[in-house]
């Protein structure tokens, strides 16, 4: 099934209709994930299952919002940001940037986050910057308004309705494969005890080259050969081509998946970079259905789509078509 970016935050049990639809539904739909996200803030575990379990089997589906899919609350899923920062991101203690670094970033227009002026904003006066630059969206140089490459970090830490993941283990234990809904995009874990590309020395990937190797029940992955045009999140930070990831995963529950990701990226950071905390319910397969058919959708951004989106947004923001 494919769904334009605007459609993709469709409720899975009813009909696309028009955009005038969506456009309702989508405000719906983020006042809930408000909602929800006030109640998540909550601190403490939420999953009371008690089973015995495979704490290094990650196979499954997961979801940030389980609440969509009629399963109890999450409390520690989504965006564990006691700021409220409007959107998702990497978040964590932000590193200052090298000169180069915010050369960069100054040169990114993102659409969420607080605007410059906002008197949300004047409460945090020592939130980064980075997070005070929001614009509408019309003027926005974001590349997933335009199809463009989300990149692995930024597929990670993603959250919302349309966010959920995929982690196959294959049979021979050579790889994990992590699907993500979002772009029908994907990325391979080699587990098979091959080295990293040295630096510059292969051709850069949106998703880069990742390997993983177990510490005790945590599963460490890094990853290097960014192609560096994408964003570690939505707010525009940079990542570097030699720049290293690296995700530390754990199944800590039979029902809960999490991961925090370090970016060590001397090009543009000044330190290394640590995350939030990411958490994942189990979704049964037979719950994350639409139409019948159960599993991730074929959640596509189709460039045609997302054009005709882009007409009305920006014309609603008085920006003349070229």
């Amino acid at each position: 099934m494919l769904k334009s970016s605007r459609r993709r935050l469709i409720s899975r049990t009813v009909p696309v209709v028009v955009v005038t639809v969506a456009a309702l539904m989508l405000l719906a739909e983020t006042t809930t994930a408000q909602n929800r996200g006030a109640q998540q803030r909550q601190s403490g575990p939420s999953d009371t299952d008690t089973r015995p379990y495979n704490k290094r089997d990650f196979g499954g589906l997961w979801a940030h919002n389980p609440g969509l899919y009629e399963l109890p609350a999450c409390t520690e899923c989504g965006e564990q940001n006691p700021i409220r920062i409007p959107g998702y991101g990497y978040f964590g203690d932000v590193p200052p940037r090298t000169p180069e670094g915010e050369k960069i970033l100054q040169s990114r227009k993102h659409g969420r986050g607080f605007e410059p002026d906002a008197e949300a904003a004047k409460q945090y006066p020592n939130l980064d910057p980075a997070y005070k630059r929001a614009g509408l969206p019309a003027f926005s140089n974001d590349p997933e308004a335009a199809c463009d490459m989300m990149g692995l970090a930024r597929s990670i830490v993603m959250s919302g309705p349309n966010s959920n993941m995929e982690m196959v283990h294959t049979q021979a234990n050579d790889r994990i494969i992590q699907n993500f809904e979002w772009y029908a995009d994907h990325r391979t874990i080699w587990m098979d005890g091959r080295k990293l590309p040295a630096a510059g020395g292969y051709l850069a990937g949106v998703n880069g080259y990742s390997v993983g190797q177990w510490e005790g029940d945590t599963l460490v992955v890094t990853s290097t050969g960014f192609d560096d045009r994408q964003w570690v999140d939505m707010y525009g930070f940079p990542i570097s081509e030699d720049a290293i990831l690296v995700e530390r995963w754990e199944r800590p529950s039979p029902n809960r998946l999490r991961a925090q990701l370090t970016l060590n990226d001397p090009a543009n950071y000044t330190r290394p970079w640590t995350s939030t905390v990411k958490t994942w319910a189990l979704v049964p397969k037979e719950k994350m259905v639409v139409g019948g058919w159960s599993g991730l959708l074929e959640d596509r951004c189709i460039p045609a789509d997302e054009n005709q989106f882009n007409q009305f947004r920006n014309r609603a923001a008085g920006v003349e078509e070229k």
